[in-house]
């Protein structure tokens, strides 16, 4: 049984110590420890000076394919900079399949958060908040947040969020989407035609039906933003949504190319040189 939100004696406690991983310089941190929403927060620093790179998966429980491939990357270890991984951001969801619970509220609508001591707060709403939290600790410049969605993007018959797989969206600055297209082309050389990834921001007026919602939309439950809105309480970075399509292709390749979304980026962003 998942304790809801109303039935916790007391709220969360912030991320613990982080703690060393043998010879490799990984740390080790647990979100929202001591509940029965704490998850894993690997941080792999390079000892070298470079940018900050956060990868989230799990942020819904029915995208297997996200976490999946965040477990792989949580080993990657950069050469310069640093990366911060939450493999299953929503642990309870992943282990249950489902996209979220009813007690849990929706991660992806939440952002900013609501702090720890806020105890009327859904249990994703203390996990977006502990998000925000280490993204301004560790100064992240870039955010790859991994979902999945059912139809393909360029196979759609309508629009809608069904429709969003093999797609990547940047946030609001529109000045950041050559950076972003710069890490799609690498990847979609790599790729199958009936693979190949759009970003929905090179074309904001065709795409403009199915591109999220504004940043902020307080007619979501309690308000929020999904992470696309990030870049307005974290200075500097640049949030992006990778979506990969369910239909017809299977999980573990699913989590190959997100995979090679993110290892794209980290070379662009020169996190990975060799």
């Amino acid at each position: 049984m998942v304790t809801s939100a109303s039935s916790v004696a007391s709220p969360p406690q912030a991320a613990g110590p982080a703690r060393a991983i043998g010879d490799r310089r990984q740390l080790e941190r647990l979100a929202l420890p001591g509940t029965p929403w704490e998850t894993p927060v690997l941080i792999n620093r390079s000892g070298e000076p470079g940018p900050s790179v956060m990868i989230l998966g799990g942020v819904h429980g029915n995208e297997p394919g996200s976490w999946a491939a965040a477990e792989v990357i949580a080993d990657w270890m950069p050469d310069r900079g640093v990366t911060v991984v939450i493999p299953r951001a929503n642990i309870v969801a992943t282990h249950a399949l489902e996209r979220t619970l009813p007690e849990l509220g929706d991660l992806n609508r939440f952002y900013p958060g609501e702090p720890l001591e806020s105890t009327e707060a859904f249990p994703m709403q203390w996990m977006a908040y502990s998000i925000v939290e280490l993204a301004r600790e560790f100064e992240v410049g870039l955010l790859l947040d991994l979902h999945e969605s059912w139809g393909f993007f360029n196979e759609r018959t309508e629009n809608g969020t069904a429709f969003l797989g093999q797609t990547v969206t940047n946030g609001a600055d529109v000045s950041e989407t050559p950076r972003i297209e710069a890490v799609t082309d690498t990847v979609n050389a790599l790729i199958s035609d009936r693979e190949q990834l759009v970003l929905r921001d090179r074309d904001r007026n065709r795409f403009a039906t199915v591109t999220q919602r504004p940043p902020f939309d307080p007619s979501w439950p309690t308000g929020g933003t999904s992470s696309l809105g990030l870049d307005q309480f974290v200075p500097g970075l640049v949030p992006v949504l990778v979506e990969m399509g369910q239909q017809g292709q299977p999980e573990a390749r699913r989590s190959e190319l997100h995979q090679l979304v993110v290892e794209s980026a980290l070379r662009h962003e020169g996190l990975l040189i060799a």
